[in-house]
C-alpha cells in the first residue's frame, strides 16, 4: 500500500514537474488522490494513518527537492494534500449522515407537532367527559386533566406562559418569592426533560426558556426581579441536578438486572451527561443577554461560579457517567476499557499543542500587522516625495 502510494507521488510530481505544470493546486491534488487511493485500499485501523501521512510528506518533500522545487508553498500543499486524502471518505461519510439526520429532524418535528395536536384533543375530550358526571366526579377529573396538562406543558407550548403566570402570582403574593420561584421553576424543568430522551441540548433549551419566562415576569411586574431571578437559577439547576440523577438510577438499575442497552446509546448518554455542566453554564450566559442589568448580574455571577469550582450538575453527571461507564465495561465493550485512557491521552496532546498553536497564531498576526506598518511606512515615504 505504501509502496504504491509513494511511487505513484514520485512519477506524478516528476510527470508536473517535465510537463510545467507543476503548482501548489497541482501538488495538492497529486498528494490528496494518492493518500486517498492508499486509505481506500487499507482498513487496518488508525496505526496505519500516521504512516500514511508520514511517507506521503516525505515522498513528496523528497522529490521536489530532487527538481528543485522545495518551496513553502508546495510543502505546505503537500500537507493540505495528505490531510484532505485521508479524510477525504470520512468527510463524505459525515456529509451523508449530516443530510439523512437534517431530514430526521424535520420529521421529528412534524412528529412533535402532530404529538401536540393530539394530546390536545385528548385533554380536551377528557375534560369535556367531566360534564357527564356529578360535581365530585366531575372536579376530579378536571383536576386529573390538569395535572396531566402539567406535565405535558412543554409539549403543548404552554411552558413560557405557564411560567410567567406562576411567577407573576408569587410575586402578586409577595412571601419567599425567591423559594417559591425556585419551587416551581425546578418542578417545570423536571416536567420537561422527563417527557423525552435527556440530552445536553434539551437541558440547555429548558434551562433558557424557563429562566427567561421567570425573569421576564419580574420585569414585567417591576418588582422582585433578584429574588426571582435567584430563585429561577437555583430551581433549574436542581431539577436539571434531579433528572440526572433518575438518570443514574436508571443505569444502575439496568446495570444490577443485567438489562441491555445498544451501546451506541449508552455512548451518546455519557457524551451528554458529561457536557451537561457547560449546557447549563451556556444557559445562564445566553439568557444573562436577554435581561435587565439586574438578572443579567445575577446571571453572569452565576456563571462566573461556575467557572470557578465545580457545580451540583458536575458533580452528579461525573457519578452517573461512571456508573455508565461500569455498565460498558461490564457488558465487555472494547472501547469502555480504554475510552478514559484515550481521551485523557487525547486531552494532554491537545494541552501539549495549544502553545504550539497559540505562538504560530501571534506570529502570523504580528507579520500581519508589520506588514500593515511598513505598508504605512511607504506610503508616508511616497506622500512625502511626491
Amino acid at each position: 500500500m505504501l509502496d504504491t502510494m509513494k511511487k505513484k507521488i514520485s512519477e506524478d510530481i516528476k510527470e508536473a514537474y517535465t510537463s510545467g505544470k507543476i503548482s501548489a493546486e497541482e501538488v495538492n491534488s497529486i498528494v490528496g488522490n494518492a493518500v486517498s487511493k492508499a486509505i481506500e485500499s487499507e482498513k487496518e485501523g488508525a496505526e496505519d494513518i500516521n504512516d500514511v501521512a508520514k511517507e506521503a510528506v516525505a515522498t513528496t518533500v523528497a522529490e521536489l527537492k530532487s527538481t528543485g522545487n522545495e518551496r513553502k508553498d508546495y510543502i505546505e500543499a503537500a500537507i493540505n494534500g495528505t490531510v484532505s486524502g485521508i479524510s477525504k471518505n470520512t468527510e463524505e461519510t459525515i456529509n451523508n449522515i449530516d443530510m439523512e439526520l437534517l431530514k430526521t429532524k424535520y420529521r421529528l418535528q412534524e412528529q412533535k407537532e402532530s404529538l401536540a395536536a393530539q394530546l390536545k384533543d385528548a385533554l380536551d375530550g377528557a375534560k369535556e367527559a367531566a360534564s357527564n358526571f356529578p360535581e365530585e366526579a366531575k372536579k376530579e377529573i378536571e383536576d386529573a386533566v390538569t395535572d396531566t396538562k402539567l406535565k405535558s406543558i412543554e409539549i403543548l407550548g404552554l411552558m413560557k406562559e405557564t411560567i410567567k403566570h406562576s411567577v407573576k402570582a408569587i410575586i402578586d403574593e409577595g412571601e419567599e418569592v425567591e423559594a417559591e420561584v425556585a419551587r416551581i421553576t425546578q418542578k417545570a424543568t423536571e416536567n420537561a426533560l422527563n417527557a423525552e430522551r435527556l440530552s445536553a441540548q434539551k437541558a440547555k433549551e429548558v434551562s433558557e426558556i424557563v429562566i427567561l419566562a421567570a425573569v421576564e415576569a419580574a420585569q414585567e411586574a417591576g418588582a422582585e426581579v433578584r429574588e426571582a431571578t435567584q430563585g429561577a437559577i437555583e430551581g433549574v439547576q436542581e431539577g436539571v441536578v434531579n433528572t440526572i440523577e433518575k438518570a443514574k438510577t436508571k443505569l444502575t438499575e439496568a446495570k444490577d438486572e443485567a438489562k441491555d442497552f445498544a451501546e451506541e446509546d449508552m455512548w451518546q448518554t455519557i457524551e451528554d451527561i458529561e457536557t451537561m455542566h457547560d449546557a447549563f453554564r451556556e444557559a445562564l450566559s445566553n439568557t444573562a443577554h436577554k435581561v435587565g442589568d439586574v438578572a443579567e448580574d445575577i446571571l453572569l455571577e452565576s456563571v462566573d461560579k461556575m467557572q470557578q469550582s465545580a457545580s451540583r450538575i458536575k458533580d452528579r453527571a461525573d457519578e452517573t457517567a461512571e456508573v455508565a461507564f461500569d455498565y460498558l465495561t461490564e457488558k465487555g465493550s472494547q472501547l469502555a476499557h480504554s475510552a478514559r485512557d484515550k481521551a485523557l491521552g487525547v486531552a494532554e496532546a491537545a494541552y501539549d499543542e495549544v502553545a504550539e498553536l497559540a505562538e504560530k497564531m501571534l506570529n502570523i498576526t504580528k507579520g500581519a500587522i508589520s506588514g500593515m506598518i511598513d505598508g504605512a511606512k511607504k506610503d508616508i515615504k511616497n506622500n512625502k516625495e511626491a
